[in-house]
């Protein structure tokens, strides 16, 4: 497979909702030999279950062609590509039947249509974007944690479920628990709150109300070598609830990510003190360029300022070109890059102060971290927290 068509493998399960399931058969079919051994044939269907554990990262040893082909079903069924996707299928005499959705359109091509899938994902670089919030163990060391026993997932299951009934914010509540060499990532799957639509009958054009809970998954990553829970969810309530229950559960301690006063993670001093330079990336050999494409900027006078180039050239270039620098006094408080790696795969990353960091693919995270860490956007854990740890520790 091409290059192009490279995704990561950590995917949204939920990215299967949307394939008419004769469809996602016959996807599946093309890779029998290594998934019948898995049980995720069953009779003339497939077993869900199974398909959810391969898509979450679960199930090792799977061909890089099914994993980048199971990443790019996910990254590309958006609106945004359906009518683009419609009219090449069409355009190569696909029957793709009367109404189909986008993520038909992706499997579709993927099946019939590689070559055109492949063209349309490089010039539209699909983005999966998912915004993670940081927070850090108010502890002096950082909490290590090794196996977690399938009773305390399961109080913790039920405790999340309990939550989000009493709250009305969905019910259904399953965590998908996986260790990592560096902590845990759990992906939690629950109906999201109630959702009104119109539905129309593609025959009779007669409507009808109805009422559905849509199911979502947000995604909790535990960084034990910094004591750092990265969560991505929806609403702010639901972010407290995840690491209210995961601190009770796993950690024996609620309120352990949940201090007043979250302390930052990040910091823009890079871009004001070093220049053009806090961009290079020649010591992190997965990437062969940084690009700072925007700034949120506060003044002391009230005065917020967004700086974009017109047009694809750096920021920094940009500014010097137009006899331009940042000015004097201001205080950052967003940052975009963009991300070239060796594959030729361009990304973007969103730094918003202090805790938030938006990546096009979660799966770049860990290459991008260490390429902030290295440039000094990364604040010392103990620096961070020393204050709030000492404040939590006096009132215990």
């Amino acid at each position: 497979m091409s290059k192009s068509l490279r995704a990561g493998k950590w995917v949204n399960p939920g990215s299967l909702n949307g394939i008419d399931p004769k469809l996602q058969i016959r996807f599946f079919q093309h890779y029998r030999n290594e998934l019948e051994p898995l049980g995720v044939f069953v009779g003339a269907g497939i077993d869900d279950a199974v398909v959810r554990r391969i898509m979450c990262g679960e199930v090792a040893g799977l061909s890089a062609e099914l994993v980048d082909r199971i990443g790019v079903i996910d990254e590309m069924s958006t609106g945004g590509n359906h009518q683009l996707l419609l009219d090449e299928a069409k355009r190569l005499g696909l029957d793709v039947g009367p109404s189909p959705s986008t993520a038909d359109l992706v499997v579709h091509l993927l099946l019939d249509g590689t070559e055109s899938l492949e063209r349309i994902y490089a010039e539209r670089l699909p983005i999966a974007r998912r915004l993670f919030r940081s927070h850090f163990a108010l502890t002096a060391d950082p909490p290590l944690i090794s196996g977690v026993a399938d009773h305390v997932l399961k109080a913790h299951e039920d405790g999340l479920e309990t939550d989000f009934v009493g709250r009305r914010r969905g019910s259904g509540a399953r965590v998908f628990h996986f260790p990592t060499p560096t902590g845990f990532r759990q992906m939690i799957r629950r109906a999201d709150l109630a959702h009104r639509d119109v539905s129309v009958d593609p025959v009779t054009g007669g409507r009808q109300h109805i009422i559905f809970h849509p199911e979502r998954f947000d995604v909790l990553i535990y960084e034990q070598g910094q004591g750092e829970m990265q969560v991505n969810a929806k609403h702010d309530a639901d972010v407290r609830a995840y690491l209210e229950h995961v601190g009770h559960h796993l950690f024996g301690q609620s309120q352990l990510f949940l201090a007043e006063g979250l302390p930052a993670k990040y910091t823009l001093k890079p871009i004001l003190e070093k220049g053009e330079a806090c961009l290079r990336c020649d010591d992190v050999p997965e990437l062969d360029g940084v690009w700072l494409r925007g700034l949120d900027w506060s003044h002391s006078k009230g005065v917020d300022l967004v700086e974009r180039p017109r047009s694809k050239s750096d920021l920094f270039r940009a500014m010097t070109d137009s006899g331009r620098g940042i000015p004097r006094g201001v205080k950052l408080m967003s940052a975009t890059f963009n991300v070239l790696f060796r594959t030729g795969r361009e990304g973007q990353l969103r730094i918003v102060l202090p805790n938030n960091a938006v990546y096009s693919r979660e799966s770049d995270s860990e290459v991008i971290l260490r390429w902030l860490g290295l440039r000094g956007f990364l604040q010392d854990r103990r620096k961070a927290t020393d204050g709030l740890t000492r404040a939590l520790v006096a009132a215990s």
